[in-house]
């Protein structure tokens, strides 16, 4: 079964194995796939307090990325989500 430190690093050995092998694939399609599905349910609000220069930061990449903060938000945990869904794999 092994610890919950183990399977993450064999996680990303994996995915690091499979981008060498595999550089063509975009990992973009993944993330669309995952808000697509999300939109049948309900959504979920969200509330995070944020060092106010970090905010600003984050902001202002966003601008610049055509970007509004809501939908970055909604990619990382989207992103994160995919990323961190086989630890779920034994329960």
């Amino acid at each position: 079964m092994g610890t919950l430190f183990d399977k993450i690093h064999g996680k990303e050995e994996a995915d690091k194995i499979e981008q060498q092998q595999h550089p063509e694939v975009h990992k973009e399609r993944v993330v669309t796939k995952l808000t697509a599905k999300g939109m049948l349910e309900k959504d979920k609000q969200v509330s995070a307090k944020v060092n106010s220069a970090t905010y600003e930061l984050f902001t202002r990449i966003n601008k610049v990325n055509g970007l509004s903060n809501n939908s970055a938000i909604n990619m990382l945990i989207a992103s994160y989500v995919h990323e961190k869904k086989y630890l779920l794999d034994d329960k």
